[in-house]
């Protein structure tokens, strides 16, 4: 009771070039924000005691430990932030990769919040220092690839694979 003929095996499908190519630059857009967040963490004295520095200036009657406390929320809430919108944005990339063109709207969602982290990130880590600053530079470099990512995903050559990709991955 068997068949000679074997069933037909199901290739598994590629997603197209644009869509890889949406991939690549996610990955190089999570690759610039997780560099960001290892500099600020490397160099968070600096960062810690020019904001301290800044919370002082602003009012001269602040306590030094109130001034430390504003320094450490702005400065970690900062990168919290980021690093949140990151771990976001990497999941629901490799969501799409896979097929699911809902991660697509959820991405752009989540582009808005990354721009807002990257609002804080350039608020309470840059200065107004002339010449590179990794750490704003880096994050900025991340939403740009971020924004180009999505634009590309959203593109129609992708918008047609994703329609046919099967429902049940």
């Amino acid at each position: 009771m068997s068949n000679a003929v074997p069933p037909p095996v199901t290739a598994e499908r590629q997603p197209p070039p644009l869509l890889r190519l949406a991939g690549g630059l996610w990955l190089a857009s999570l690759a610039a924000g997780v560099a960001a967040l290892v500099i600020a963490f490397l160099d968070r004295e600096t960062f810690l005691t020019n904001l301290q520095d800044t919370a002082l200036s602003l009012e001269s009657g602040v306590a030094t430990e109130d001034a430390e406390m504003v320094a450490t929320i702005a400065f970690w809430g900062s990168l919290g932030a980021l690093a949140v919108v990151l771990l976001v944005t990497g999941l629901l990339g490799r969501t799409l990769l896979r097929g699911r063109g809902w991660a697509r709207w959820v991405l752009l969602a989540v582009l808005v919040l990354d721009a807002g982290a990257v609002l804080l990130v350039q608020a309470f880590l840059g200065t107004d220092a002339a010449g590179f600053q990794p750490v704003p530079h880096l994050a900025m470099a991340h939403l740009v690839l971020a924004a180009v990512a999505l634009v590309v995903a959203l593109l129609p050559q992708v918008s047609r694979w994703l329609r046919g990709a099967d429902p049940r991955r």
